[in-house]
């Protein structure tokens, strides 16, 4: 009884992809074009992951008021971001450009 209902856990397990895309955000309350197109393509995924970590590394050593202004650019960023809606290379030269912006702090 025991080994029908185990050997179909394992073909279920099976069946699950080993990694999934790790965006920073919730790719499961994804909204907008850009989101779900960052979701679902790995290599945006990717800078979406770096960008991330350049912008959390940024703001963990800028002075208080410095910071601040630099979330405020990030809102603005988001905004063009989702502008380019799903467009693949319009997506990716904003995650470049933003990465040549917060190096320039």
């Amino acid at each position: 009884m025991f080994k029908p209902l185990f050997a179909a856990m394992l073909l279920c397990a099976a069946l699950l992809p080993l990694s999934a895309p790790a965006a920073s955000f919730d790719c499961t309350r994804a909204n907008t074009a850009a989101e779900i197109a960052v979701c679902d393509n790995p290599s945006l995924n990717r800078l979406d992951e770096e960008l991330a970590m350049e912008y959390r590394a940024l703001l963990n050593r800028l002075p208080p008021r410095r910071a601040e202004m630099v979330r405020q650019d990030q809102r603005s960023w988001i905004v063009a971001r989702d502008s380019c809606r799903a467009d693949v290379r319009c997506l990716r030269a904003r995650y470049q450009e933003r990465s040549a912006r917060l190096n320039e702090y």
